[in-house]
């Protein structure tokens, strides 16, 4: 696969625009640069090969980085919506065992009351119950 892709060619010498004494000065500005980085990229590399290194590379990072900027919002977003899923879930099922613990405390409560306000009351019908033993 790295070889189909890989075909540098020889690079040819760079040349001035045989025009460029007739260009405005933002086109002379513009080919002089031009003509710069073609002298930097022919001294660089003749043959070819660094100018294919960097298209080789761009378009590799190209086939990353579209896929990865296309999915990862959608992978950001479907975990943002199973997060608040799990919170309403953890929410319900919190709910739903804080609610039969709550009856059951309200039940015990209301059963010791209970059991508090017999035991008074049996204790009052005993004391009533007493006699004086001297007869008073």
């Amino acid at each position: 696969m790295f070889t189909q892709h890989w075909r540098p060619r020889p690079l040819p010498a760079p040349v001035v625009d045989n025009e460029l004494p007739h260009l405005n000065g933002i086109e002379r500005a513009a080919e002089v640069i031009r003509f710069i980085l073609t002298t930097l990229e022919h001294w660089l590399s003749p043959s070819g090969q660094l100018r294919e290194f960097v298209k080789m590379n761009a378009r590799l990072s190209i086939a990353i980085a579209v896929p990865v900027v296309i999915v990862a919002p959608l992978v950001t977003l479907a975990l943002e919506q199973l997060k608040s899923w799990i919170a309403l879930l953890n929410s319900t099922m919190s709910s739903f065992i804080l609610f039969p613990l709550s009856v059951l405390l309200c039940i015990l409560l209301v059963s010791g009351m209970v059991f508090i306000g017999r035991s008074i009351f049996v204790m009052r019908m005993r004391s009533s119950q007493r006699r004086d033993p001297y007869g008073y």
